[in-house]
């Protein structure tokens, strides 16, 4: 973990540089120094449709980008807040100066996972399934 989902109004699309965000926050979270390289996954995507607030009569449209952290339950508060405090701070530059010439907001949350109803497989190095190759 952490599993950090980055969604976004579609009238971003041409402000917005999405995989320099992507590997801002992926690289942020990494050099934290809590969450495991193998389980930290970064995506994004744009929303299909959007309205956010009151919608201009003039100029470009308000845009939003919402940030998910999901992570592993069990940590302290104080750490949650760390974790939160340095990602929202590395999407602020980076988004802030979309914000500076039009209507944009953003906002960054931090959610854990239900343990009891979550499960995790796959192939890749530290999943509970994972198997190395046989010619490993």
């Amino acid at each position: 973990m952490p599993h950090i989902i980055v969604e976004y109004t579609p009238n971003l699309a041409e402000d917005l540089d999405v995989e320099t965000l992507l590997d801002l926050l992926h690289e942020t979270a990494l050099g934290l120094g809590v969450f495991p390289r193998w389980g930290t996954r970064t995506l994004a995507m744009p929303a299909t449709a959007a309205r956010v607030g009151d919608r201009p009569e003039s100029g470009p449209a308000n845009g939003h980008v919402q940030i998910r952290l999901t992570i592993a339950p069990g940590r302290p508060e104080e750490l949650r807040s760390r974790i939160a405090d340095e990602l929202f701070a590395a999407a602020e530059k980076h988004l802030e100066p979309i914000a500076a010439r039009r209507p944009v907001g953003f906002q960054l949350t931090i959610t854990e996972f239900d343990a009891p109803v979550t499960r995790t497989g796959g192939s890749i190095a530290g999943s509970p399934t994972h198997r190395p190759p046989l010619d490993a």
